[in-house]
């Protein structure tokens, strides 16, 4: 839309990687050093580990584009929820075997012949695995055995391993300690500084083509730093929305006034005339503010205690913005003033709206999927859209998705694995994150937010929608609508599970009765469910933990749910 505006061949900030754009820092340049010299000297297991949108896929592309063919022979695993038979063969496939075994230990041998035969050559075999966090720890296991194969002199095969930094919690695990403690080489992906931020941006408009049809002011590139701590991904997502809105206003500068709009947009702010008529002089403010404070040496954001992840300084912009704004107008908040980062809904919105919504529904599902002990999704074609295809999903693996309005703590006292349908909106519908275990006012969720699993549940509760979507398992194949007088073997196991739950003490006829269509209800009272006389699938739900021959799900710590 705006290329030709500004002179561009092809768009410069668009997220889809493109070798031609590649631009490497500092922190990238080392990282594909560490990766090169474990490769070289024979380490075995390398690590790579980054946040979401640190750059990770760049310094993997780099390093793949130098693994020549005359002395490498390397493999990209990009999709690693596999059985370990499954990733067996795809490592095996990648390197050009023709292996079809359905058994891991002749798949085993048909890769030890190749690593033999290559070794021999003289060549150095590579296998990366790129999402490496997504991997079971069984898996990972598997990848220590595939390490195993070795000459008397050398390691046969150079495994890195890159993900996001669960990767590490998760070799962290006791059952991994011999593979954490095979990897020889590690690092850690950092965030780019203020002026390899403004050198990123140059070298994409100039790769972009860039003729002088635009600029970007220091104090633009000071906000645009600041806003995505040095994030390739976010800076490409407001470099991209600042000149689409200078292209709408016909503005060859991108000023930080621009930036500040661009900034609203894509945190989705409410919107205000009076603060828009604010903006010019609370930029400067908040600019001023953050240089006197920080200096203009790299935006480093002081000491911090915090090691795993920057506090997101999405926050800091509202913050010095709100401020700025307080001390410019006298007039009394409106409903509309800007999101502080005391709330923190801006905070959450910010951080899953920088993942892909379909990888974040996949990590949902595949969470889930584990708490039940059923296969995760191993390759998905299209958009897992919640609740129509993940109950299509859930189906194939023998679950059912209900829906429940209500509040977060309503939700939770079902004590089984769910879906939080959040009010952050993405490209096609509402993000849904998984809740897998609550242990005091802590609950565990997938995707991953901030670095961690554990979210405070104040915070989960805050982008909460109302909407939840329970997975359950059928075990009795109990309809959840049945008429007064209907007789049935099924009806025989719901008897039995409200004779558990004590509200049932007649006898056990598979006939719903009166007596058993009252038990019905007074156990729904006493559950908190709407009186239904059919029964419905939230009674069945709530009924989940009286199974006693069956293995069901709790997503409760030791007293956590009352």
């Amino acid at each position: 839309m705006y290329t030709k505006y500004y002179g561009f061949n092809e768009k410069p900030f668009t997220l889809t990687p493109n070798p031609r754009f590649i631009y490497l820092s500092k922190n990238h340049k080392e990282a594909f050093a560490h990766l090169l010299y474990g490769i070289n000297n024979h380490y075995g297991f390398i690590e790579l580990i980054g946040e979401v949108g640190t750059g990770k896929t760049t310094v993997l592309r780099t390093l793949l584009s130098q693994l020549g063919e005359e002395t490498y022979r390397s493999a990209l695993i990009f999709n690693p929820c596999l059985t370990g038979v499954e990733l067996l063969r795809s490592i095996n496939h990648e390197f050009g075997l023709n292996s079809v075994s359905e058994y891991a230990n002749e798949l085993l041998d048909d890769l030890n012949r190749f690593l033999l035969k290559e070794n021999s050559r003289g060549i150095t075999v590579v296998l990366v695995i790129d999402e490496a966090q997504n991997l079971l720890p069984e898996i990972l296991e598997q990848l220590r055995l595939i390490s195993n194969l070795e000459t008397e002199n050398d390691k046969l095969i150079q495994i890195v391993l890159a993900g996001q930094p669960e990767l590490s919690l998760l070799l962290n695990l006791p059952r991994l300690r011999q593979l954490n403690q095979r990897i020889a080489v590690r690092y850690r992906l950092r965030p780019m500084s203020m002026d390899e931020t403004r050198s990123y941006i140059h070298h994409r408009m100039v790769v972009g083509g860039e003729t002088g049809g635009v600029s970007f002011s220091h104090s633009a590139l000071k906000l645009i730093h600041l806003y995505s701590r040095g994030l390739p991904r976010l800076i490409n997502n407001l470099c991209d929305r600042a000149l689409l809105i200078g292209y709408g206003n016909e503005q060859r500068r991108i000023t930080a006034a621009v930036v500040i709009k661009a900034i609203r947009e894509l945190l989705n702010e409410p919107r205000s005339k009076r603060l828009s008529l604010l903006f010019a002089g609370s930029l400067c403010l908040a600019v001023s503010a953050v240089a006197l404070t920080v200096g203009l040496d790299g935006f480093k954001f002081g000491t911090r205690t915090d090691t795993h992840r920057p506090v997101p300084t999405s926050s800091i912009v509202a913050n010095n913005i709100s401020s700025a704004n307080s001390r410019i107008s006298t007039a009394p908040p409106s409903s509309t003033a800007p999101v502080t980062a005391n709330q923190p809904f801006l905070r959450l919105q910010q951080e899953i709206q920088s993942y892909d919504q379909n990888d974040t529904h996949l990590h949902a599902f595949n969470a889930i999927a584990a708490s039940w002990s059923v296969p995760p999704i191993k390759q998905l074609n299209g958009q897992l859209t919640v609740p129509d295809m993940f109950s299509r999903y859930a189906a194939k693996r023998k679950l059912q998705v209900t829906t429940f309005t209500g509040t977060l703590d309503e939700a939770i006292h079902f004590n089984i694995p769910f879906l939080v349908v959040t009010r952050i909106t993405g490209k096609y519908e509402s993000y849904c994150i998984a809740v897998t275990e609550i242990r005091n006012n802590s609950v565990t969720v997938s995707t991953p937010l901030f670095g961690s699993t554990l979210l405070a549940k104040n915070d989960l509760n805050a982008i909460a929608s109302g909407t939840f979507y329970l997975v359950w398992r059928n075990f009795g194949q109990i309809p959840h609508k049945i008429k007064q007088g209907a007789m049935r073997h099924e009806i025989a196991e719901l008897q039995q599970l409200l004779k558990r739950a004590g509200t049932y003490d007649a006898a056990i006829d598979g006939i719903y009765s009166v007596a058993t269509t009252r038990a019905v209800t007074d156990f729904q009272q006493s559950a908190g469910i709407s009186r239904d006389d059919t029964v419905g699938e939230l009674t069945l739900v709530a009924l989940e933990k009286y199974y006693t021959t069956q293995k069901v799900p709790s997503i409760s710590a030791s007293g956590s749910i009352k």
